[in-house]
């Protein structure tokens, strides 16, 4: 019985020395294992090396950048109207035609006035020639000067009906006041029409602009002849360029929009800017020359003061930054850097001022501001 007793306090000492060990393992910041190598503790973490992406910080142009978008319109539209009530005897065109200024484009059933204006030349005839036997006999003081005075005046009325007859055939004509295309056509031939009936709208396409709303916060920072890149809907590929026309004078006073209007550079082979194409206008606004540059992503954000991490030799250090214009995926460094420093991308989380650092590859910078 002794003997087991004496068994039973000597497991109880070897178990409270093994507890003790590891008690102290644990106060030293070590293990059970690393108190086996000799009781050293892990690696510091100041002394591991991360890799991290950097890019050089950079001198460009910026410019802000605003897309909107309107469609593709004629400079101007013309309507074209008859002049005179009649029938139509012919139209001469289509939509889609393209016309000259002058050009006939329909014509009205002119018997009527025709012969209106055979009668009034035929009485004009006979009202000239006894004026001028009037005059003859007036000199020879062998007619009155009231009786001249009556034949003058009926010399004058039968121009005059000659000159509206002449008129009216002239309206039964309809032609084209500009030159451009046929973008609608409302008769046909055969069809009676009223005075000041519209028959056609000519679009004069000889210039095409593009009318877009821009914000009144915007549209202070453009000026007419500005030059402009646009694109096509209906040529996704093709960058197109153009300038800016005109800018209306007052805004709209809901959206506080302004109209402004670009005109279209000639188009390049291949591409057919037509009306009523989707165009997408891109402004540069707030342009900046030759400024200092990082990308977006290098530039973090502390307390409200910007900062960047900066890789000299294989060590970070952190340098606050004033930040300005931001424009295409860059931001512009008003001060605290220099071009040729190595900024890191990003993953400033778990980055700190004096850590090893190793190059691995630089991101994917962003596309230069144009």
């Amino acid at each position: 019985m002794s003997v087991r007793r004496g068994w039973w306090n000597a497991g109880l000492a070897g178990w409270a020395i093994a507890i003790a060990t590891l008690a102290g393992c644990a106060r030293e910041g070590g293990t059970p294992a690393n108190a086996a190598a000799g009781g050293r503790g892990p690696a510091n973490p100041a002394s591991q090396v991360i890799p991290v992406a950097v890019t050089e910080a950079s001198v460009r142009d910026l410019a802000r950048r605003v897309t909107v978008t309107g469609p593709v319109e004629p400079i101007r539209t013309v309507s074209v109207s008859a002049q005179m009530a009649g029938t139509l005897v012919s139209v001469r065109v289509e939509e889609g035609d393209r016309v000259r200024a002058g050009q006939l484009l329909a014509e009205l059933d002119v018997r009527e006035a025709a012969a209106q204006l055979a009668r009034a030349e035929a009485a004009l005839v006979n009202a000239e020639a006894a004026f001028h036997r009037g005059e003859r006999l007036q000199a020879e003081n062998l007619v009155a000067e009231s009786e001249l005075d009556l034949l003058r005046s009926a010399y004058g009325i039968a121009q005059a009906d000659v000159e509206l007859w002449r008129t009216r055939v002239a309206f039964s004509r309809i032609s084209a006041p500009v030159a451009g295309v046929v973008a609608r056509k409302r008769v046909e031939q055969g069809g009676t029409v009223a005075a000041n009936t519209i028959l056609f709208e000519i679009a004069e396409d000889a210039l095409l602009v593009v009318k877009v709303q821009v914000s009144e916060l915007d549209v202070v920072h453009l000026e007419p002849g500005r030059p402009v890149s646009l694109r096509l809907d209906a040529y996704p590929d093709a960058r197109l360029t153009g300038k800016i026309r005109r800018i209306f004078p007052a805004a709209d006073a809901v959206s506080r929009l302004v109209p402004v209007e670009v005109a279209l550079d000639s188009a390049p082979a291949g591409i057919e800017p037509r009306p009523g194409f989707l165009a997408r206008v891109e402004f540069d606004l707030n342009t900046r020359r030759h400024v200092l540059t990082v990308p977006v992503s290098a530039v973090g954000v502390a307390d409200g003061d910007a900062f960047v991490y900066v890789v000299e030799a294989d060590t970070l250090s952190r340098r606050a930054v004033t930040t300005g214009l931001t424009a295409a995926g860059w931001i512009e460094i008003e001060s605290g850097l220099v071009a040729g420093a190595r900024v890191v991308h990003s993953g400033h989380v778990n980055l700190r001022p004096g850590a090893r650092v190793r190059v691995s590859g630089g991101a994917p910078a962003p596309e230069p501001a144009r």
